[in-house]
């Protein structure tokens, strides 16, 4: 089963848990949209045929869904009966750290066994250096950030860079030391923008004609806009603000 946001890699976990099982002499069946699924029994089996040159594509052909039902004592009680009727005994998820707390309370209340595989690009799940997708998301950010560059330079213009992470900043702290930015933003490691400023200025003094700042998006996306007006406001520099976003191994950016 795969859940909540989807991650580049997802297919090719699917993938392999069933080669093993099959290998194995198990059977394995799908969940379609991750809990949202399981609570209505939406389960389909699966053999090679299913995951035969899968491993390449976005997404997921599990498909996933947030699922507020299940966080319920009656949605959970729905899914305890559904598995005991159809007489599974052990779920594989993938996710991140939301679909795992699920399948914490099923092992608990119901007894199935439960095996978990990181998957979200936020790389925000405890026990593991780098989660399924992660990889993905961050080469996106800094593919984004060679090419902005490349107009900093040209333009000698101070540019913000907004990258997903709601509550880290993985991608921001990686993709900003694979591209060479000068600051970095994240929610781990709080900066003022008074003391942003400071050092802007300061590089800006020792010769330096352009400048980039990678910014996790945190809990407010589009944050940068914000910062891009306050810095401003007490420099004076011009700069664009550039949001990437990874999804699926594709990547949208907006300018303003």
């Amino acid at each position: 089963m795969t859940s909540g946001g989807d991650a580049p890699g997802m297919n090719a976990c699917i993938r392999a848990a069933v080669r093993v099982a099959l290998a194995s002499g198990i059977g394995i069946f799908g969940i379609r949209r991750g809990y949202a699924g399981l609570i209505r029994g939406d389960m389909v089996p699966i053999d090679r045929r299913t995951v035969y040159n899968i491993i390449h594509t976005g997404g997921t052909i599990l498909g996933t869904a947030r699922c507020p039902e299940f966080k319920t004592a009656q949605g959970r009680i729905m899914t305890i009966t559904f598995l005991k009727q159809a007489e599974i005994n052990g779920l594989i998820l993938v996710g991140g750290d939301g679909t795992f707390r699920g399948g914490t309370l099923l092992a608990k209340e119901c007894g199935v066994s439960v095996v978990g595989v990181p998957g979200t690009i936020d790389n925000d799940v405890y026990g593991t250096d780098y989660s399924i997708g992660f990889d993905t998301a961050t080469n996106c950010a800094v593919e984004a950030i060679d090419r902005i560059r490349d107009t900093a330079l040209s333009q000698e213009r101070l540019f913000f860079v907004e990258v997903m992470g709601h509550h880290t900043g993985f991608i921001a702290l990686e993709s900003g030391i694979a591209g060479g930015a000068e600051e970095m933003l994240i929610p781990e490691a709080l900066m003022s923008v008074d003391e942003l400023c400071l050092r802007l200025e300061k590089s800006f003094k020792q010769g330096k004609k352009s400048a980039i700042v990678v910014v996790a998006e945190a809990k407010r996306p589009g944050n940068s806009f914000r910062i891009a007006r306050a810095v401003k406001s007490r420099l004076g520099f011009e700069s664009r603000v550039v949001y990437t976003r990874a999804y699926s191994a594709r990547r949208f950016t907006y300018s303003a």
